[in-house]
């Protein structure tokens, strides 16, 4: 099981090593480094990915001349604040190992003896909070403006590639719209409603605008497992010419989905915070399905209805593992218990385990602290009103 390990990084003190599941659930106040957390795994699975793809050596290109670290920094947008002397990073994914120390060095990569026999292509994609901009901005693509090619900028190239397929004649339902389905229109955005009527996205409420690529997107990059891999020709021949054909397909073809999304309860009422988190589930199982290798969804979040509904599938998940029928949930929402897991990043930049086997249930009491003083304060301002009487 892939893991990894941060220390003095950012707000973070010291993640624990954190083994990858499934599905994975961040908590915490913000800025505590839910998102920190989340961009250093992205990267070093984009980084263990393109090793494993590449047909030639290209371990070296990340560790001489800092080029781990520098594209860390730009395409995540990490400024030198992040970097302490005392700063660890330690991946210890799929095939190989990375570790990072210090503040300008250079990062140790190592492949692991199955190297040749295991590694495999998968298909990645950070949703980034931002990510309502190719919605809102009309021609986002031509008019937002980076110096490199940072999350932002990705987010948006993959977007163009992500709503391809979703023509008049392949639409795709949207989860927390109200019958809404989403459809490119000659490159344009457009909601369709179930009587055919549009609205152009554009125009669309700030809950649909979020929503609307982070489903898509989400549904698009899962759908890609067992699929061709966006390879150039060179790449194809060589792979097919090096390996035997069990192990060329393991890179001819996508084996997995990685899915980064931050707060997918954006702008979303509860009810659609819950739709939602069904269709990435959905999604996610589809992968996990199609694919020989783990797919995973990480999401951070801020909402206690996400806490909950992920709370309502675990529960599902072991009362179908018991033998016993359940109609709460559907089978295409319900993965198998081991594959949920939740942390919990307190205010020193600590990471906590949230599962409570025992109950079992990821616990959201930080999460819901609100809820607390809510029901003290009323409590005690009804005493004082009621002794007035």
């Amino acid at each position: 099981m892939a893991s990894l390990h941060i220390k003095n990084f950012g707000p973070i003190l010291d993640s624990t090593k954190i083994e990858l599941t499934p599905l994975m659930v961040l908590i915490g106040r913000q800025s505590s480094g839910k998102s920190t957390f989340m961009k250093v795994l992205c990267f070093c699975r984009w980084v263990e990915k393109k090793i494993m793809v590449s047909t030639d050596d290209i371990v070296s290109q990340y560790t001489h001349y800092n080029r781990f670290i520098k594209d860390l920094k730009s395409f995540h947008r990490l400024n030198d604040e992040y970097f302490r002397a005392d700063t660890e990073l330690k991946y210890d994914g799929d095939v190989i190992c990375i570790e990072y120390t210090g503040i300008n060095g250079n990062a140790k990569i190592v492949r692991k003896k199955s190297f040749a026999e295991k590694r495999y292509n998968s298909k990645l994609c950070y949703i980034p909070a931002e990510r309502n901009l190719v919605s809102a901005i009309q021609n986002v693509d031509k008019t937002y403006k980076a110096t490199g090619r940072d999350v932002l900028f990705n987010f948006i190239y993959e977007w163009d590639e992500a709503k391809e397929p979703y023509t008049n004649e392949h639409p795709f339902k949207l989860a927390a719209t109200g019958g809404f389905s989403y459809v490119n229109k000659f490159g344009a955005d457009m909601l369709v409603r179930e009587d055919g009527s549009e609205t152009p996205a554009f125009y669309a409420s700030s809950g649909m605008q979020s929503v609307m690529p982070m489903d898509v997107m989400a549904n698009y990059i899962t759908d890609c497992v067992g699929k061709n891999a966006s390879l150039s020709m060179r790449e194809r021949n060589e792979i097919s010419e090096t390996d035997n054909d069990d192990y060329a397909d393991r890179r001819l073809f996508y084996q997995s989905a990685q899915l980064f999304i931050e707060e997918p309860e954006q702008n979303l009422y509860p009810e659609s915070q819950k739709l939602v988190v069904m269709s990435i589930v959905r999604s996610l199982k589809k992968a996990l399905e199609n694919g020989s290798e783990q797919s995973l969804a990480l999401v951070t979040t801020h909402s206690p209805y996400i806490m909950s509904v992920v709370n309502v599938l675990l529960l599902a998940a072991i009362v179908t593992e018991k033998g016993l029928k359940q109609e709460v949930v559907d089978g295409d929402s319900v993965l198998p218990s081991s594959s949920i897991s939740g942390f919990f990043i307190d205010e020193k930049g600590i990471f906590q385990d949230i599962l409570d086997a025992e109950v079992p249930m990821l616990s959201g009491n930080d999460l819901d602290g609100v809820s607390d003083w809510v029901d003290d304060s009323i409590s005690k301002l009804n005493e004082v009103l009621f002794a007035a009487e």
